[in-house]
């Protein structure tokens, strides 16, 4: 081997693995998961105190809004599928369809806290009822952040242009990434929901 082979070789790239955005998100989603983590081993310590209280009649919009958030994943994907080919007219559209079943899951959980309400199931002095509230608020606090990943990617769709690989590679990065934090969010509503059940 000659010695510009050698330096060839050793100026090699070297593959580093996890990119630097794939570990940020991973990180954020590990420490969101360690925060409600802790939040359902706090409530498992709360509710065994309280062994007389009823059970909650759960609104029937808490189902709805887990099945919007099923969707929305199925659509999320759908739009990346279409990323993938670079149709782009779809990929704005499906995304977009994404963004309003995000809105609607919002929704969904407002009314299911007025319903809650209506029921007489308060905030203070019913644990089970207060962890209906703490759940699906600081949840869909997580989501709203989102809700406002998907209106930026959308925004950065809008500069796409048919033909520019680079600029087409880039955003199917970011995609990925905001992706990443929807269907996660979406897991996380699922795990916490079960466990409401579980405890009501």
């Amino acid at each position: 081997m000659t010695d510009s082979e050698i330096r060839s070789s050793d100026e090699a790239p070297v593959s580093t693995g996890m990119s630097l955005g794939t570990m940020g998100m991973v990180l954020t989603l590990v420490s969101i998961a360690c925060f409600f983590g802790a939040l359902v081993v706090a409530y498992a310590f709360i509710l065994p105190d309280k062994p007389t209280r009823p059970s909650i009649a759960i609104p029937w919009v808490f189902w709805l809004s887990t099945g919007l958030m099923l969707v929305s994943s199925g659509t999320l994907q759908w739009a990346r599928r279409a990323l993938r080919r670079a149709h782009l007219a779809n990929y704005r559209q499906r995304l977009l369809v994404t963004i309003g079943m995000g809105y609607l899951f919002l929704a969904a959980q407002v009314a299911g806290a007025w319903l809650l309400l209506a029921n007489g199931v308060t905030i203070s002095g019913n644990p089970q009822g207060n962890m209906f509230y703490v759940f699906s608020f600081i949840h869909a606090a997580h989501l709203i952040g989102g809700i406002g990943g998907m209106h930026w990617l959308y925004g950065r769709s809008q500069k796409l242009e048919d033909g520019e690989e680079q600029p087409l590679r880039r955003h199917r990065m970011e995609a990925r990434l905001t992706g990443m934090y929807w269907h996660f969010m979406g897991v996380l509503w699922i795990g916490l929901f079960a466990f409401l059940l579980g405890w009501n």
